[in-house]
This record gives C-alpha cells, structure tokens and sequence, in this order.
C-alpha cells in the first residue's frame, strides 16, 4: 500500500459512511439503537476514536508509547460519558473535524512512519496505516449496521 492508496481506501469507507448519515433526518440521529445508545453517540464513537489514532501517532513521533493499561471497552466507557450530552450538531461538526485531521496527519506523516512496520515498536509489526485504517474506513464499516438499523 501508498498514500495515494491510503487516502483513497479512507475516503471511500468516508463516502459509504456519509452517504448512510445524509439519510438520516436531524431526529433519527436521536433515535435509540441500542440499549445506550443512540446514531448520534456512534458518530462520537467514531470522532473519538479518530482523534485516539492522531494522538497516538503523535505520541510516537515523540517517542512515547499510547497507555495500554486501558481496554478497549473502558475508553468506549469513557468517550461515551464524555460525549453523552454534546448536541448532534456539535458531534457531526466534531467527527468531521476530526476525519480532516486524520488526513492531515496521513499528509504529514513520512512513508516510513506510515508503511514501515518496524518503525514504531509499539504497533507490534503492523504498520502504523493499518491502525489508521482500523480507526477510520474499517471502523465505519464495523458500525454502519447501527447507523441503519431501525430504531428501537
């Protein structure tokens, strides 16, 4: 994979995944999907984790390491409180910006800091554009379901 490929596989799980939400009318984002939570709450899941994966690279850039005493269901926990009682305005404005983020920091990032899997040691021999990926195109997927199922 390149960046070209990168970016091109990102922003066509970002079409898919925002075509999914131009359907949707300002109050079924409101609607509960779930037993917490609602389609809004999944578009801050999804900023929060975007920010996560910028944060992370940056955190590596610097030489530290992202805290991995935490699981993956307690951050869930976390973003979900945090994000809770953000208006729906304020959450679709959030993971858009954050989406632009995450493809900035794609165009900043050197190949080797994108595609070498050994350069940080933190990624276990992944390369770092597989966790952009898991947190971008791939988690979209992974959620889309919920973003279209009826509400409960």
């Amino acid at each position: 994979m390149n960046r070209s490929t990168l970016l091109a596989v990102i922003a066509a799980g970002r079409e898919h995944l925002d075509a999914a939400i131009a359907d949707l009318a300002a109050e079924r984002m409101l609607d509960q999907i779930d037993v917490t939570w609602t389609r809004k709450d999944v578009i801050a899941h999804l900023e929060a984790w975007e920010r996560r994966v910028i944060e992370n690279l940056e955190m590596l850039r610097r030489g530290g390491e992202p805290d991995g005493s935490v699981t993956t269901d307690e951050l869930n926990d976390r973003f979900f409180a945090r994000n809770r009682d953000r208006t729906l305005e304020d959450v679709l404005a959030g993971e858009r910006d954050a989406y632009r983020a995450v493809l900035a920091a794609i165009n900043g990032a050197t190949d080797e800091e994108l595609f070498d899997s050994h350069h940080f040691g933190w990624t276990e021999g992944d390369p770092f554009a597989d966790w952009l990926r898991a947190n971008t195109d791939e988690h979209y997927v992974e959620h889309f379901e919920q973003l279209t199922r009826a509400a409960r």
